[in-house]
Parts: structure tokens; sequence; C-alpha cells
């Protein structure tokens, strides 16, 4: 396997890539139900997916394939996991394997802050989900989902005019809080899982003195991250609003209440949207976790300003 330190590419396909993986992509910002949403689908038996496996290996993926090395480098990446002493990734339980669900921002090239699909690296992405499809089933879709990519669905949909679109749409106010308390608990104590996909993060907790600085202004006794966190929440709300028609029939939407309280009806609208049929129908209820709403002081006290600035998104999309 691969590190992700490792800065070398592979040669097994052309740089010249045409696009032959049918994209379906969740769109929604961080904390929305977009894990959740992913994982249900991917359970429909109906899709290819990213996963760990896909991320960590993405910069030797297609030579990994070429070469018939697909079960010793999912092995050495077990043994990867076993050796960090990595369980489950904490702030959502889920369980970690290769095969655990995992977000396209994480095999982007030129990544940064915020990883997004752009013209820039387009090329690579398209190289990565065409090496993903040919490693499962080539006649299924390929779900894919980097939250990120909530302000950037009209570029996608102008570079791949194929693909289809599934909205999450959840309170601005519950996505605010759980997205501080995501940052908070990564920054508290270093995550091994979160180091070994996210470059950035990497990056952070391997520098002490950046990390003291990150850990003080996203403590709860500055405004920094509520503040950061609000204003990026808004612009993706505003953004969804004013762009989602332009999608047509190449979208649908679910609200994240929905989501929980009827999974499998959910879930076969969904598949209906896109003219597919369980492979697998299940009740999919053991999925969901629900959990009841704690406010961080923060946001409880700013939670009249997160409403009145996110009325009409509210009252559009019913959440």
């Amino acid at each position: 396997m691969t590190s992700p330190e490792n800065k070398s590419g592979d040669s097994a396909y052309s740089d010249r890539e045409i696009a032959d993986f049918k994209p379906v992509f969740i769109i929604g910002p961080h904390r929305s139900g977009t894990t959740i949403l992913y994982k249900l689908l991917m359970e429909t038996g109906c899709f290819n997916v990213t996963t760990a496996f896909h991320v960590i290996n993405h910069r030797q993926l297609a030579n990994i394939h070429a070469e018939g090395r697909e079960k010793q480098a999912r092995d050495e990446l077990e043994r990867l996991f076993t050796a960090k002493g990595l369980n489950d990734r904490e702030f959502d339980s889920m369980k970690i394997t290769p095969d655990i669900p995992e977000e396209y921002a994480y095999a982007l090239e030129f990544q940064g802050r915020t990883p997004m699909l752009t013209a820039k690296n387009r090329k690579s992405f398209t190289k990565f989900c065409n090496t993903v499809s040919r490693m499962q089933d080539p006649a299924k879709p390929l779900l894919l989902k980097n939250p990120f990519d909530v302000v950037n669905f009209l570029e996608i949909y102008s570079m791949f005019p194929h693909a289809r679109f599934v909205f999450i749409y959840r309170n601005p106010a519950d996505v605010i809080n759980s997205q501080m308390k995501l940052m908070q608990t990564i920054l508290k104590n270093r995550n091994e899982y979160v180091a070994l996909v996210s470059e950035d993060y990497r990056t952070t907790v391997n520098n002490p003195a950046k990390l003291a600085l990150t850990r003080l202004i996203c403590s709860g006794y500055l405004p920094f991250l509520f503040r950061t966190i609000f204003k990026n929440v808004a612009a993706a709300s505003d953004y969804t609003l004013q762009n989602i028609g332009y999608l047509g029939n190449a979208k649908t939407g679910l609200a994240y209440p929905e989501l929980c309280r009827e999974p499998a009806k959910t879930a076969r609208r969904v598949l209906d949207f896109l003219c597919l049929s369980e492979e697998l129908p299940r009740d999919y209820a053991s999925l969901i976790q629900p959990r009841e709403r704690n406010l961080l002081a923060q946001v409880a006290k700013k939670l009249p300003v997160i409403e009145k600035r996110n009325k009409e998104y509210c009252r559009t999309f019913g959440v």
C-alpha cells in the first residue's frame, strides 16, 4: 500500500481520461446527513462506492488494479488500521475497515483547505472514478459525496452533464452545531483515521504550534469558529436556493428528518428517481441512530439569528 504522503503518480492508464463512470452526487454541507444517506444507498446494492481503500491509495489505485494487487493492498491497509488501533471513527461511530465509505475530497489533487472538484483536478478525478468503477461493477452508477462541493454543484454539472444529484436538507442550526462539535472533538484529541485521509488535518496535528493556535481559535471561548461555520453554512444555503433550479430533472432532494423517520421509503424514492431497483431490499432503520437536539451554548445563544438568516432555506426545503 502507498502511504498518503507518497507524491508519486501512476501510469496504468492514459492521462487522457474519458468519463465512462455514471456519477450520482450526494449534495449537502458537512453534518447534514450525507454520510447516513450515503451508507443507506450503499446498502441497497445498486451503486459502486468510494471507500477508504480507494481514497488512501488514490495515487496508486490504477496501478494496483492493473497489476492485480488489490488483495495485497487491502491486507496492508487492514494491518495499518490495526497497528494504529483504529476501530471506529469516534465522531460518528462508523466501524473502520478498508471498505468504510469515504469522501472523494481526499482523493482530489490540489486539495488545500477546501478540496473541491474543479477544472484543475477534473482529469485526476475522472481517472480515479473510472478506476473505482472498473474495480467494482462498471454497469452500476458511482455514488459520490464531498460536502465541500455543496457550493459547487453547478460547475460539477457543467463538467459532467450526465450526472445526477441527490440533495439532503437539514436545519442550519443543527448543521452548525454538529460541525462545531466535530471540529472541537478532532482538535482536542488527534484522530488517526482523519490524519490518514486528510492532508490539511494531518499537517495541522503534526505541527504542535499550529495545532495549539488552531485549538485556541476554535475553542468555545472565542467566536471565530461559530462565525466561520455560520458564514459557510449560510453561503451553502444561499447557493442551493439560488441554483438548484438550474439542475432541472437532474436532481431530487430530501429532508434530514424525513430520512431519519422513514429511511426505507426515502431510499426507494431516491432509487425511483434514478430508475434503479434494490438488489438487497431491507428496512434500513438499524442504520439510523436518532439523537436529541443538544445545542452548544454559542449556537443556542445565536439561534434567533441563525433562524432569521436561513428562514427562506428552511421554509423552501421543509427543515
